[in-house]
């Protein structure tokens, strides 16, 4: 015969046994029961879950701080000969632009420097001259800009987008950093007259400096760039702040698009200039997903900004690290009449009863 059975029937095993006669024992396991049911429902409701683009909530949430921070397109899907940033010029806009390391392209060097050997790449500028004023202030000359990958060029792993106390200046013009890391960009921009003002350039007087050599008084004439890598700067400021009207502190400029109105990439991240940190603002392409399109590059006085996604698009978001967006098994559980009624009416008295049987003998008894 068996030890563990005697006359037939079953010895009751030792947990069993020690359940029985160990209240103390009785009670730890209920506590620890207990204690890994709520986890349970924890986690089950911070359980990261994709969610349909856009989001007013997230879109909130998608700027970056003056000289703080900066947002960074992972992967964006720019085809050589793409737009990666793209300007109209409206009424009462100055546009300005600087490049770190860039070379005009032939057709510009031959028209601006005839005769001279090519030049290195350096530092070139097209801003605002100091012409005289328009005769109608509320309205200027008229810039276009459009920066391009170059063929051949390396993909652009990542476009890094910002703003810098550096340039910005007292005044707080509208400004947009764009770097593409070692990808070459082409950079076309012309300034053109109202057109109700013929050829008279005055009040939106050009000056090209490229390198040592002096400024260059342009005429209307398109000038074609190369970016070879570093950062373009780009500045919009008001020509009368009188009739601008995103001048304050809280409004914003739009006039500049990412690519030709939007731009996709794999994701977006809002990460610190100053040091390495997990990024405040991460959004990533949910499984089986494409890609997410970026639009409406938002340019205020101390923040940059744009929208996240469009209709059909789902991303799943981290701030500083975690989910943005989560399941909620405790909001599922309130939302669904037959699990609210089990739990309500069925299970959480039945545990209750079985506690105080075994945890609380004295109290059942009584």
């Amino acid at each position: 015969m068996s030890s563990s059975s005697v006359g037939g029937r079953r010895r009751p095993s030792r947990v069993r046994q020690y359940w029985r006669s160990s209240l103390p024992f009785r009670r730890v396991t209920a506590v620890s029961v207990f204690v890994l049911a709520a986890l349970l429902v924890y986690l089950g409701s911070h359980i990261p879950r994709a969610v349909s683009l856009p989001i007013d909530d997230l879109n909130a949430k998608s700027l970056a701080r003056l000289g703080e921070e900066q947002i960074i397109l992972k992967k964006p899907e720019i085809a050589p000969g793409d737009l990666a940033l793209s300007y109209v010029g409206s009424k009462n806009e100055v546009a300005d632009i600087w490049l770190d390391n860039a070379t005009l392209d032939d057709q510009s060097q031959h028209l601006l420097f005839p005769g001279s050997a090519p030049l290195a790449p350096g530092r070139i500028s097209y801003t605002t001259g100091d012409g005289p004023s328009p005769s109608k202030p509320e309205d200027t000359c008229h810039t276009v800009i459009e920066i391009r990958r170059a063929p051949g060029s390396a993909p652009v792993e990542a476009l890094k987008l910002y703003q810098t106390d550096e340039t910005a200046g007292a005044q707080r013009f509208r400004q947009v950093v764009l770097d593409t890391g070692a990808s070459q960009m082409e950079i076309e921009v012309h300034t053109d007259p109202p057109s109700e003002g013929g050829t008279d350039l005055a009040g939106c007087h050009k000056l090209l400096t490229v390198g040592s050599h002096p400024p260059i008084d342009l005429p209307p004439i398109p000038v074609r760039m190369l970016a070879h890598s570093g950062k373009i700067d780009l500045h919009f400021n008001p020509a009368n702040p009188a009739v601008a009207i995103w001048t304050g502190p809280d409004q914003t400029f739009e006039g500049v698009s990412l690519g030709d109105n939007m731009l996709r990439a794999g994701g977006l991240q809002v990460v610190s200039e100053q040091r390495a940190t997990t990024p405040r603002l991460d959004v990533r392409t949910s499984r089986g997903e494409s890609g997410i399109t970026f639009s409406r590059l938002k340019l205020g006085s101390d923040s940059l900004k744009l929208d996240v996604g469009r209709d059909t698009e789902k991303a799943v978001a981290y701030a500083n690290g975690f989910s943005l967006f989560n399941y909620d098994l405790i909001d599922v559980i309130q939302k669904n009449p037959i699990l609210s009624f089990a739990f309500a009416a069925v299970l959480v008295p039945a545990l209750w009863k079985w506690i105080r049987k075994n945890c609380f003998p004295n109290m059942s008894d009584s």
